[in-house]
């Protein structure tokens, strides 16, 4: 009897599965067509799958992800992009919207089958208020563009990052860390409002004074609430002079001595050091040993760098091959020295990675470091992928600002991580497969097995949910999903990793 049941129950089971997956399938079909039929109305352009352009226009920056959206639009105008939002709310279709598309896991596709991509490329306005210093930029603008713009039209600074064909939409929304990052903060930081299409097709203005809550949200999580269409930047003027500077170490350095080579960097950015300092360590294995270099930029003359360096310089174990070369630049050329020509007018790059991060409130132990460097040594040099860690000396500027006055969760870390791990093949086309992953997640947990913060603009797919909840956005998790409720309540804006309603939805939506 009880063996009859529990075949009637499984069956029963069965049944609710296949019929729920099928009425799953007919929703998503349903919502595919009901969407398309609507966007060929409104006069943008758009490619779906049928479209001679659709194979192209849908790679992903990392080619480890394939995604098939529904449909990619090409918006001239904010009134669009309403109009875009309004059919995929009618369909029942995600929404993500696509600035630079560098998003590490495809986001900026939908990061899954079936999004509506709204490709802000077209929508690349740039102004500036020389009176004020403030410029409005359209989402569709790449850090390049950004930066060549002010420093042309008034030789004006913002913080951020050292990729020039990055865009500025995922960028300023999650952070916008770079080399000005501990003199003049996050990008995010410099944000005074921001135009947005939120999830019933309005378009309003978010800041301080107007829709405050919603602003609170898109410094940190704009993704999630609606499509920034132009940012307002207050810039800064650019800095008159500073220098770029190089350490370099021996390439036959021992375990040990790299073990003290980095616990004197890590020291030294626990030790807060004046702002105008920003430290970068590249960290990688050749030849059996750990190799180790670290880079920077001091905002302001030679000898004032040469007083901010000096407590690191000392602290670099004797006998161990370093040397430091140093240039003096002004702002533009002090930024082009590391990124390059900020032209993004030719065609991206792209890689095929699977990439961490880490943020730390202070320096690791020595023995944690050890623990590292030992994994490196060992199984880095057999690593079945291409690999490398960058050490950010972080705070400064960051951690000025209160720590509830953005969605932003991290502004208490000295330090930040990215371990990266990519095909090395020449062409970048060779596939990060599991072993790459497994290799990547355990040098991380060499060093923290149990980490409490990570940046999410390094986004990691492979995260839980309730990982990337805590490590992404900490204690501001409740109050994200409140805002997320107040303001796109039918989950217009979803993905994996977008902030989730506080309940579930229905069709698959939630």
């Amino acid at each position: 009897m009880f063996r009859k049941w529990v075949q009637a129950t499984t069956n029963a089971v069965l049944l609710s599965i296949v019929f729920a997956s099928l009425a799953l399938a007919q929703c998503e079909t349903g919502s595919t067509r009901i969407l398309n039929s609507c966007i060929a109305n409104l006069g943008v352009q758009t490619m779906t799958a049928a479209s001679s352009g659709y194979a192209d226009a849908s790679k992903a920056f990392n080619r480890r992800f394939s995604y098939k959206p529904a449909a990619i639009a090409y918006p001239k105008t904010k009134d669009q992009v309403a109009l875009l939002v309004k059919c995929a709310a009618a369909a029942k279709a995600p929404v993500v919207a696509r600035s630079g598309g560098h998003s590490y896991a495809a986001y900026g596709l939908g990061g899954q089958d079936g999004a509506l991509v709204v490709d802000l490329s077209s929508m690349k306005s740039i102004s500036i208020d020389q009176s004020t210093g403030l410029a409005v930029s359209q989402t569709g603008n790449r850090l390049g563009d950004l930066a060549q713009y002010i420093w042309d039209n008034g030789r004006r600074a913002l913080p951020h990052g050292s990729c020039p064909y990055v865009g500025t939409g995922g960028h300023a929304s999650y952070g916008g860390f770079g080399l000005y990052g501990r003199t003049a903060g996050l990008l995010l930081d410099r944000v005074v409002s921001a135009e947005v299409v939120t999830a019933n097709g309005t378009t309003l203005t978010a800041s301080a004074q107007s829709n405050s809550d919603l602003f609170w949200a898109i410094r940190g999580a704009a993704p999630s609430y609606g499509i920034v269409t132009a940012w307002t930047f207050n810039t800064l003027p650019a800095p008159s002079s500073l220098v770029n500077y190089w350490y370099t170490f021996s390439s036959s350095l021992s375990n040990a001595q790299a073990v003290q080579i980095i616990q004197a960097f890590m020291n030294f950015a626990a030790s807060k050091p004046t702002k105008q300092l920003q430290s970068v360590a590249n960290i990688g294995v050749s030849n059996g040993h750990v190799y180790i270099s670290i880079m920077g930029t001091f905002y302001g003359t030679s000898p004032d760098f040469n007083s901010a360096i000096t407590p690191l310089q000392n602290s670099f174990p004797a006998n161990v091959g370093m040397s430091l070369r140093t240039t003096n630049r002004d702002w533009y050329g002090g930024l082009t020295e590391f990124t390059g020509s900020l032209n993004t007018s030719g065609p991206d790059d792209y890689d095929n990675f699977f990439a961490k991060s880490l943020f730390s409130d202070t320096a690791y132990s020595q023995a944690a470091i050890t623990n590292w460097v030992n994994y490196m040594t060992q199984q880095g040099s057999s690593a079945p992928i291409g690999w490398w860690v960058l050490i950010d000396m972080y705070g400064g500027s960051v951690s000025d600002i209160p720590e509830d006055a953005t969605a932003y969760a991290h502004r208490s870390a000295v330090l930040n991580f990215q371990i990266y791990g990519y095909s090395s093949n020449d062409g970048h086309n060779a596939w990060v497969g599991q072993s790459g992953i497994d290799f990547i997640n355990g040098l991380t947990a060499s060093l923290d097995g149990n980490p409490s913060a990570a940046y999410p603009n390094y986004i990691d797919p492979t995260l839980t949910a309730a990982q990337w909840q805590s490590l992404y956005f900490g204690g501001h998790m409740d109050r994200l999903k409140k805002l997320k409720a107040a303001w796109d309540p039918f989950n217009v804006f979803r993905f994996p990793q977008s902030i989730p309603l506080p309940a579930s939805d229905t069709c698959g939506l939630a």
